[in-house]
């Protein structure tokens, strides 16, 4: 585990929050000079702490307005069933888990058809319960490190 100091907590929450910021404005936030902030910030990407930059996609608005989310229970046997999931460009996110399933898939899709064409994929595998979100009173976002007091040591 990589030890968090408060600065490191609340940079990568500036972060989680707008990937785009300057080093500039970062350290105007945290009381550092740009230079710190760039060299704090090597470090958490050389640690792997921080992985990657992205763009939030709002999938609706490239039409993509049904989140469905696969709960699959595929046998201990079944072999390549992550390649399988992994192949599927529908597929956002897929979790080996424990408990009756063995697999809990986020997938975004057009239109309820699109479904069943996602399912003829996974359905060889192992039985599967599906459900279609109606709204995410907490969308996907970012953990506040902070108030988490993550990377302390307890």
């Amino acid at each position: 585990m990589f030890h968090l100091d408060d600065i490191n907590r609340e940079l990568l929450d500036l972060l989680q929050t707008d990937g785009r910021m300057s080093y500039r404005d970062l350290g105007e936030r945290i009381g550092l000079t740009a230079p710190a902030v760039a060299e704090r910030i090597r470090k958490l990407e050389d640690a792997g702490v921080i992985k990657g930059y992205r763009a939030v996609v709002d999938y609706e608005q490239v039409g993509f307005p049904i989140l469905g989310i696969i709960r699959l229970n595929a046998p201990m046997r079944t072999t390549g069933i992550d390649a399988k999931i992994a192949a599927i460009p529908n597929v956002l996110e897929a979790s080996r888990v424990t408990g009756s399933d063995s697999h809990v898939l986020r997938a975004r899709l057009r239109t309820t058809r699109d479904i069943e064409s996602l399912m003829k994929d996974v359905w060889e595998e192992g039985d599967t319960i599906t459900n279609l979100v109606t709204s995410s009173p907490v969308p996907r976002r970012p953990m506040n490190l902070v108030a988490t007091n993550a990377g302390r040591d307890e």
